[in-house]
């Protein structure tokens, strides 16, 4: 028995696979042109659905109501626990605000250069604004309500320097520094001397690795037997939290569990540790025990999307900041995915009608959307369980596989679905698998064929997450094979659907 997906031209002498007339040079530069078809008709996406940055200040005990404070990304929070004074770092400018909420224009430090952290000392009333580019550390008083009185730019000796988030330690008023140049943790004095630094040699990583992902650093500054601990994240998404005592020796080391990431953390007015995910998601980890990592006590508070840093005033009010610039809106999201998708399906059918196709039917059949034998389920099967086998290779012997969760920017789970689970393969395969492969195939072997496919369409995946490339560079390669193998591209966007729904329930 034969499932009819597309009427066959009864008159007319079947044609042996491949059945597109274009030849690989015109598949592969067509590829590139539903690129920019998806990204033309993305354009009304930016004009309707981009965003902002914001800062938020989110109130207890729920944390479920807040107020905005400002606009723009900032990449580092400090607060002043005596007065309640924010301070935020927008990479070339400090803007300051009240216990209130109201900005404190006279207050706003400006002329930065690639600022990346700030510290507040509250035994003194400085503000360290940690630069870069330059690698250099500015400090401030900003003890009185003028003008912000800067005191003195600080710089390590020694090449490479890249100081990016900060935190002062409360007992011996000493500067910890992440610098991400030589992937140390520094310790300098009120004069800006080095004293030491954080050791990750006995750590099971064995050293940090902030690398260019957004890091952060947090001491616990409540009274307790933890007082003085200092956590540092180690680069932003798949990285890794440290503790160390006071003594500057290592504590524990904690991985994100399956799924997470870690964005940023923060020490509460109680001395709670919290960290918080990408997509807003921030939780309270526990005490640890001796050398043990601390788990979660059940206690999350929903901090919106993107975040960026976050941080605990003493009154217990919990300030975001949301890192949305370039971003956009759920509409938005739909609207670029939409495009993106028509521009794997018209760039086909433009092809196929110009080259000789006379109808849609035409175009279907030359594109692969053709009937399949029912011996193509298990071609379908042998596809998947070679496919799964090699992910897990991969993921046990190199590094897991991590996509951007990109499901949540669409909405409701029935747009997701629609989108995800149904559009995307049938656009991917028409234009990847149908067209690509077809054309490729004109010309080259079959392997080399599915190779070239499974290459770019692994490629083009790359900006939601390098390290999945190499599976779906893999998966392209099959999915290649399978519609040679079963005359059909529907068998793959089966398939394609298959391993769509299985991501989504995953995410």
């Amino acid at each position: 028995m034969e499932a009819n997906l597309v009427d066959t031209e009864a008159a007319r002498p079947k044609r042996e696979f491949p059945y597109a007339n274009w030849g690989p040079w015109a598949a592969i530069l067509a590829v590139f042109a539903a690129l920019a078809v998806g990204l033309f008709l993305s354009v009304p996406a930016l004009l309707l659905g981009s965003q902002e940055g914001e800062i938020e200040a989110l109130f207890p005990p729920s944390y479920s109501s807040g107020a905005g404070l400002d606009k723009g990304d900032a990449t580092a929070l400090a607060v002043d626990g005596r007065t309640n004074r924010l301070f935020a770092d927008h990479e070339d400018e400090v803007r300051a605000f009240g216990a209130f909420g109201e900005e404190a224009a006279a207050a706003r430090i400006g002329g930065l250069e690639d600022s990346h952290g700030l510290a507040f000392d509250p035994r003194r009333g400085v503000l360290a604004v940690s630069e870069k580019g330059p690698g250099r550390i500015q400090t401030y008083d900003v003890s009185g309500k003028g003008k912000p009185r800067r005191l003195a730019s600080l710089k390590v000796s020694g090449a490479g320097f890249e100081p990016e988030r900060m935190a002062y330690a409360p007992v011996k008023g000493s500067l910890y520094v992440i610098d991400a140049g030589t992937d140390r943790v520094i310790e300098l004095n009120a004069k800006g001397k080095g004293i030491g630094g954080l050791d990750a040699a006995g750590s099971p990583a064995g050293s940090f690795d902030f690398g260019t992902d957004d890091n952060d650093i947090a001491v616990n500054t409540a009274p307790g037997p933890l007082r003085g601990y200092v956590y540092v994240l180690s680069g932003k998404g798949d990285g890794k939290v440290w503790a160390f005592d006071p003594a500057g020796d290592f504590v524990w080391e904690l991985k994100p569990e399956s799924r997470d990431e870690f964005a940023s953390l923060a020490v509460d007015f109680k001395g709670n540790l919290w960290i918080a995910e990408p997509n807003g998601d921030t939780y309270e980890y526990g005490p640890s025990a001796g050398m043990e990592a601390p788990q979660r006590t059940g206690a999350k508070i929903s901090a919106g999307n993107s975040v960026g840093s976050i941080k605990f005033a003493g009154s217990g009010h919990l300030f975001v900041a949301r890192e949305l610039d370039g971003k956009l809106t759920t509409l938005g999201s739909i609207i670029s995915q939409l495009g993106t998708e028509l521009g794997f399906l018209l760039v086909p059918f433009a092809l196929a009608s110009m080259r000789g196709s006379s109808s849609i039917q035409e175009s279907l059949r030359r594109l692969g959307f053709r009937r399949f034998k029912r011996s193509a389920f298990g071609w379908m099967a042998l596809t998947f369980v070679l496919y799964l086998a090699f992910t897990i290779f991969y993921s046990l012997v190199i590094t897991e596989p991590k996509q951007k969760d990109i499901a949540e920017s669409f909405g409701p789970t029935a747009i997701q679905v629609l989108l995800i689970v149904i559009a995307a393969p049938i656009a991917e395969e028409t234009c990847f698998r149908g067209m690509l492969f077809g054309g490729l195939r004109e010309k080259l072997p079959r392997l080399a064929a599915a190779l070239i496919c499974g290459l770019i369409f692994g490629a083009l995946h790359a900006l939601t997450g390098i390290t999945a490339v190499p599976p779906l560079i893999v998966f392209g390669f099959l999915l290649a094979l399978l519609y040679e193998r079963t005359g059909s591209i529907v068998p793959g966007i089966l398939l394609h659907m298959i391993n769509n729904s299985i991501a989504l329930l995953g995410q």
